[in-house]
Order: structure tokens, then C-alpha cells, then sequence
């Protein structure tokens, strides 16, 4: 899409929102399988087609109303948030070694967040966005080394794993010393 053509989509937006444009059966057309697919492939969306019993889809048809969608797209947005809040149950399958290289990447980009947080500007998106994937992959990292702890049978990985845990152990008590420090006025300690 060129430039022009954005701009007059752009203009139209409200129009296309509130149907006056774009739902007209009379203006629709079908498009060809290779450009469903190619749409599907943009979209990262998979065919599937599954059975459910009938009331439960006329439930969903109102619901879906209810929120100004189609039925289809509640579905996928119901799976797709059903998964977000139950992929960490995902590390049970990891081996202890593929938890650990899991948790050094995230302590990794924790300690470059770290690093990178008092150069942003205070209460900026950017910072409290930064803040809480620090605090995310820091939390993470440490549940991925401990889960890999128990299972664990190689005394060296059991070695790396304490370390890392000892690290991180030594980040919060810090953070914890700073921010009560910082509230009941004491001077800070230098790193």
C-alpha cells in the first residue's frame, strides 16, 4: 500500500468503524485460496476446525456481540489468553539443562534491563515498560533455576544453577537495602 492510499484509508477509518463503508454485501468479493493464504500467513493464523456442542457456540455468538465481535474471534482470543496465562506450566516439560539456558538468556537481558533502566527518564513509558521486563525476566530466570535445581543430577549445572541463584538473591537483597534506604533517607551504598 503506497503512501497516497494510507492516507485515504486513514481518513475513512471512522467510516469503516461504523460500518457505513466495508459492509456492503454488494462491494464484497470473495478473495482467491492464495490470497486467504497469504493473508492467514501474515497473520500467523492456522486453519482448525474442531467440533463444539451447540449451545456453547450460541453462547459464544452473544457473548461475541456482547463485545462487538464475531464468535470466531472471541474463540481465538479466549484460547489465545487461556495460553498466555498458562505457558509458564510449559518449563515442566524442559530439561534441566534446556531450563537453565532458558534462565541465563533471561538473566542476561535482566541484567542489560538493569543497566539500561537509570538512563531512561524517570516515570516515562519507556522506563516503566523497562521495569517491568526487568522485573519479569529476573523473576523467571529464578523459578526456571529453581524447578532445574530439583531435577537436577549433574553436579556441575547443580553448581552453575546455585551461583545464578546466589546472584540474583544478592540483586533483590539490594534493590530491598536501596528502596529502604531511599524512603527512610539513609545514603545510599555504592555498588
Amino acid at each position: 500500500m503506497n503512501k497516497k492510499d494510507l492516507e485515504k484509508f486513514e481518513k475513512d477509518n471512522e467510516l469503516w468503524d461504523s460500518k457505513q463503508l466495508g459492509a456492503s454485501a454488494e462491494h464484497a468479493k470473495p478473495v482467491s485460496d492464495e490470497e486467504d493464504k497469504a493473508l492467514d500467513e501474515a497473520m500467523g493464523l492456522q486453519l482448525l476446525s474442531f467440533r463444539i456442542q451447540k449451545p456453547v457456540i450460541e453462547k459464544l455468538k452473544g457473548l461475541a456481540k456482547l463485545e462487538g465481535i464475531g464468535y470466531q474471534p472471541l474463540m481465538r482470543k479466549i484460547l489465545t489468553s487461556w495460553v498466555r496465562e498458562n505457558e509458564h506450566r510449559l518449563e515442566q516439560l524442559l530439561t534441566p539443562k534446556e531450563a537453565v539456558e532458558k534462565a541465563d538468556k533471561l538473566f542476561a537481558q535482566a541484567i542489560k534491563l538493569k543497566e539500561q533502566i537509570p538512563t531512561l527518564a524517570p516515570l516515562s513509558n519507556e522506563r516503566i515498560f523497562a521495569e517491568g521486563d526487568y522485573n519479569k525476566a529476573l523473576t523467571e530466570s529464578n523459578a526456571l533455576y529453581c524447578n532445574a535445581y530439583e531435577k537436577c543430577a549433574d553436579p556441575v549445572l547443580k553448581r552453575h544453577i546455585k551461583l545464578r541463584m546466589s546472584q540474583i538473591g544478592e540483586i533483590i537483597d539490594q534493590e530491598l537495602k536501596d528502596a529502604h534506604d531511599e524512603k527512610y533517607g539513609k545514603k545510599k551504598r555504592a555498588v
